[in-house]
C-alpha cells in the first residue's frame, strides 16, 4: 500500500494522479533514494518530482520523433507527422518554406523542412 502524505485530499490542487503497480513504484522509489543527493542538487527534491522529470523527458523525446521526412518532389518537402496521424506537404516558393496544413511559413513543419532543405542542398553539392 503506498502511503498518503496529505490525507485523503489527494490530490492537492493543480495536481493529477496515476496509478501504478506496487513493483513499478518500489522501483522508482529506490532509484529516487539512491539518487537523492544528486537529484537534490538538479532541483528534484521529492519522488512526485523525480517521477514528474521521468515522464516529461520521455515525451520531449518523443515530440523529437514525431515528424520524419517522408520525401522530394519537385518543390515539396512531404513530411510525417506522427502526432496528427499524416502526411503533410511543405512548398518551398519564393524563398520561404508554406506550409500546407497550418497556412504557415512558421510553424513546426516549415522548421522541420527548412533542416531537409539544407541538407538536401548540402549533399548535393
Amino acid at each position: 500500500m503506498v502511503p498518503y502524505l496529505y490525507g485523503t485530499d489527494m490530490p492537492r490542487a493543480g495536481f493529477k494522479s496515476v496509478t501504478l503497480k506496487e513493483e513499478t513504484y518500489r522501483e522508482l522509489e529506490d532509484t529516487y533514494r539512491q539518487e537523492k543527493e544528486i537529484l537534490a542538487r538538479e532541483g528534484i527534491g521529492s519522488l512526485t518530482a523525480f517521477v514528474t522529470r521521468i515522464v516529461s523527458s520521455y515525451l520531449r523525446e518523443r515530440e523529437k520523433t514525431r515528424l520524419r521526412h517522408f520525401n522530394i518532389y519537385e518543390s515539396v518537402i512531404r513530411i510525417q507527422d506522427s502526432k496528427i496521424g499524416r502526411l503533410v506537404d511543405v512548398d518551398y516558393r519564393n524563398g520561404e518554406m508554406f506550409c500546407s496544413l497550418c497556412h504557415s511559413t512558421e510553424c513546426l513543419h516549415t522548421g522541420f523542412a527548412w533542416g531537409i532543405y539544407r541538407q538536401h542542398h548540402t549533399s548535393r553539392q
